[in-house]
């Protein structure tokens, strides 16, 4: 594939309008994560759209479950159970992806595979009593999964890319002129500091950096890449965490505006090099690049409007999980 440029910021209109899914139908997509949640949603409206779709998650039980019922009405779904911390693992679960096509070849790859972790410190956390005593090693699990797993996925996504497809079937030349696209999914902890969450944001920032220095070596070899970074949204990993929000008085997203964003990011071919935020009520272009000054304005935005009084609320929060006062604020 030649070269695909990188294309200019997107309006709130062009984020949020909803699309027909034309462009997918056909087109075969592995989703990491797809078991529950965000990954979930997204792989159910492709398959629904006519994508092949190959749900990659570790959750079998989950997984098989939700294949099962997108098999009985006929659409073209196949659970693969991996582990997205294992490189080996991860191999096997593209070449089943690609086996799953007609053509076998690899059109679209979301990354949304993730876990929270721990918190940097906790509230009853004992302090070292002498040089004694060895410090237990912390829980860096979401690392792992977030972060390593993440490229993993984003470089055989590179890999499976270029690869050549077989000789296409009769009425699948158009499989060739999709340019290929990767979907990253980070978080809104990756733009703004949230202490309590320290790992997973570290972590997802870690898929932001990803995001920043893959994007033009994606594009010279012809493939899209583009990000998208939620807000809270109601689903299996945050179960405890919305309900701490909600005590809280922090607001949530919802799953409508995350399809919405991963749709714009694979059935509008001319989207590359995009990062989108996942707000209540609407999905955001957060311009994340040299010409967006680094989502830095579209986020002073997105606080103004969606986190006044964020203080207080984040104030809350550590009252909730037994911190005696709040961090400082620096």
């Amino acid at each position: 594939m030649p070269p695909i440029p990188f294309s200019p910021a997107l309006s709130g209109a062009e984020v949020n309008k909803p699309l027909p899914g034309t462009n997918i139908a056909g087109k075969n997509a592995l989703v990491t994560g797809g078991a529950s949640g965000i990954s979930a949603a997204i792989g159910r409206v492709f398959a629904e759209k006519g994508a092949y779709v190959t749900l990659v998650d570790r959750n079998e039980e989950l997984g098989n479950k939700l294949a099962t019922e997108l098999q009985a009405k006929g659409l073209r779904v196949q659970f693969v159970a991996a582990d997205v911390t294992s490189w080996d693992s991860q191999v096997q679960a593209f070449k089943s992806a690609i086996r799953f096509h007609p053509a076998q070849t690899l059109d679209i790859v979301v990354c949304g595979a993730g876990i929270f972790g721990e918190t940097f410190v906790y509230p009853d956390e004992p302090d070292l009593k002498s040089l004694d005593q060895d410090p237990p090693q912390p829980d860096i699990a979401a690392y792992h999964v977030n972060a390593i797993g993440a490229h993993f996925t984003a470089k055989l996504a590179q890999l499976y890319f270029d690869l050549p497809p077989l000789a296409p079937p009769s009425g699948q030349q158009q499989q060739q002129n999709y340019p290929k696209s990767l979907i990253l999914i980070s978080s809104l902890a990756s733009y703004f500091d949230i202490p309590l969450m320290s790992e997973y944001g570290a972590s997802k920032f870690a898929v932001r950096g990803l995001f920043r220095n893959i994007k033009p070596v994606l594009a010279s070899r012809g493939h899209r890449v583009n990000l998208i970074a939620p807000w809270i949204i109601d689903t299996p990993l945050t179960v405890d965490w919305i309900k701490m929000f909600a005590a809280a008085g922090a607001p949530h997203a919802d799953m409508k505006e995350a399809i919405t964003a991963a749709m714009r990011c694979t059935d509008d071919l001319r989207v590359n090099g995009r990062a989108f935020a996942i707000a209540p009520g609407r999905a955001i272009d957060l311009c994340d690049d040299l010409e967006g000054v680094d989502a830095g304005p579209a986020m002073k935005k997105y606080w103004a409007e969606f986190l006044q009084g964020w203080d207080e609320i984040e104030t809350r929060m550590f009252k909730i999980m037994g911190f005696s006062k709040r961090l400082p604020k620096l």
